[in-house]
């Protein structure tokens, strides 16, 4: 893999990995190497500075299905491991497996288009739509990446996601500007309302940090 994939990304791994030697949690090492066994992705976390060991890793996570709810297994893999990769899951591929959301991720895909924006799901759905274990709860956010670049439209996108939850299942997650910080709907919302500074608190590949909203709608380099 040639340069870190951004947070959210999809890797598969090599299923001759073995997982107790990179991650600090053993009790899930079973799941992991039964997960990975299967041929099924892990997530790209937030990427830690790299220790000067001379083998780049990468930092992914995998969260296990109910009723672990929330037990997550991070991992830190050499990047020689990886088969293949690819970006945040589309949030339509995962349509046909949220029976109960079909209506609101529908009003989602067509704002999403409105907006000039890419919508993505993580999260219990996406686990969900790329394994064959049931995540999906009654308490369950959708959680959403809308990847945005510079003709999307941002206010609209945050206007219509306030309209769009008034019926359907609470809507969590971020949007990814073209400055390459993610930062959650609901705080750039509330930056675009308020006075002063108007900061939001963003996350990167590599960190986190409050920044302006001009900033973080690209208006300066990250």
């Amino acid at each position: 893999m040639g340069q870190t994939a951004q947070r959210h990304s999809l890797v598969w791994l090599d299923p001759d990995l073995d997982p107790a030697q990179y991650t600090a949690v053993p009790e899930y090492v079973p799941f992991a190497r039964e997960w990975i066994a299967q041929g099924l992705p892990l997530v790209v976390a937030r990427q830690p500075k790299q220790q000067a060991t001379g083998v780049p890793h990468i930092a992914l996570g995998l969260t296990l299905p109910p009723p672990a709810t929330r037990q997550r297994i991070s991992l830190s893999v050499p990047t020689e491991a990886i088969l293949r990769q690819s970006g945040p899951l589309e949030l339509a591929r995962s349509l046909p497996h949220a029976p109960l959301w079909q209506d609101a991720i529908q009003r989602i895909l067509d704002l999403s288009t409105a907006a000039a924006v890419t919508p993505c799901v993580y999260g219990s759905l996406m686990w969900q739509t790329v394994s064959s274990y049931n995540y999906l709860t009654d308490a369950s956010d959708l959680d959403l990446l809308f990847v945005c670049d510079d003709v999307s439209d941002m206010q609209l996108l945050v206007d219509s996601l306030a309209a769009c939850e008034e019926s359907g299942p609470r809507l969590d997650g971020e949007i990814l500007s073209p400055s390459g910080w993610g930062a959650a709907w609901r705080e750039v919302a509330a930056a675009g309302n308020a006075g002063g500074s108007r900061r939001v608190l963003a996350k990167s590949s590599h960190g986190v940090g409050l920044i302006t909203l001009d900033d973080f709608l690209g208006r300066k380099g990250v």
